[in-house]
């Protein structure tokens, strides 16, 4: 074997097995076997100024809403207020069965809806709640647009406060409406506001 191929064997022997050494001016250290050492054994260390990657976070994540809050299904919004609040009772899909409005499905009204009662409200002698009418408790009403949810709640306060048939609480997100009995108390109320709205 030529001197060249003898040197160039060890030389390759060499680069595979040492370890690497960092890159950098050697005029800065010298280029002494200290400092190569040394940077021998800081490429070989575990990085020390890498941040825990725990669950620990200082940042958290949002809390996620519940169905009540984000959902545009009125069965999903009630079966969500009937876990938030205690006081609520059955909960019923409205279809064009039982919804003594007639209004679900035709042209210009709410496509879908659900009715939930309330139990702190006395409805055992009265046909509410056969009705599913609110004073029982509430009701949710999909419209086709936010301008249509909030043109329900303008016309049903206008036309109670008209004919003097009482009152309703009336709230809008999005396109959904939730109507609830005016015999509840406004801060009983507003619990049902917060879930709805979020």
């Amino acid at each position: 074997m030529s001197r060249l191929a003898a040197t160039a064997t060890v030389l390759s022997a060499l680069l595979v097995s040492a370890p690497l050494v960092a890159c950098g001016n050697s005029s800065q250290d010298g280029g002494s076997p200290e400092a190569a050492s040394r940077s021998a054994e800081a490429s070989s260390a575990p990085p020390a100024a890498e941040a825990p990657t725990s669950t620990t976070s200082t940042t958290l994540a949002a809390p996620t809403k519940p169905a009540s809050a984000t959902s545009n299904d009125p069965h999903a919004v009630a079966a969500s207020l009937k876990e938030q609040v205690s006081s609520v009772g059955a909960v019923v899909k409205i279809t064009e069965d039982n919804d003594a409005n007639n209004l679900i499905g035709r042209p210009g009204q709410y496509d879908a809806a659900s009715f939930f009662q309330d139990k702190r409200l006395d409805c055992s002698s009265k046909d509410h709640f056969n009705d599913l009418d609110t004073q029982c408790g509430g009701k949710i009403e999909h419209w086709e647009s936010n301008a249509d949810a909030k043109a329900r709640v303008k016309d049903i306060q206008t036309k109670l406060k008209s004919y003097g048939l009482g009152a309703e609480y009336g709230f809008v997100r999005g396109a959904l409406v939730l109507r609830l009995a005016g015999d509840l108390k406004p801060s009983q109320a507003k619990k049902y506001e917060t879930a709805f709205t979020g």
